[in-house]
């Protein structure tokens, strides 16, 4: 049977909040992450920012050589998410 999602979230949380240096969490992601999905989290984190400036998604989409589609998902993040996104990723 598979492990409940919040399971899942507890554990990869409670590690990554103990990481404290900015040397170590490069170090941890690239020990638990493939280069694509790193990638793949920084493509994310764009997105977010881009729209908080006020970029139109099919802007941020042209800018970054992505589909309007991966763009509505950060949209949606924004405006139906739990609000993490604003406080940590977007507090620059």
């Amino acid at each position: 049977m598979k492990q409940p999602l919040d399971e899942w979230l507890t554990l990869l949380a409670s590690v990554l909040v103990k990481v404290d240096d900015v040397q170590d969490m490069k170090g941890t992601l690239l020990d638990l992450l493939t280069p694509q999905e790193i990638v793949a989290l920084w493509e994310r984190i764009q997105i977010l920012k881009h729209l908080r400036d006020g970029m139109t998604q099919r802007k941020v989409a042209e800018k970054m050589w992505i589909s309007v589609t991966t763009v509505n998902r950060g949209a949606r993040v924004l405006k139906f998410g739990t609000g993490a996104a604003e406080k940590y990723i977007l507090e620059d």
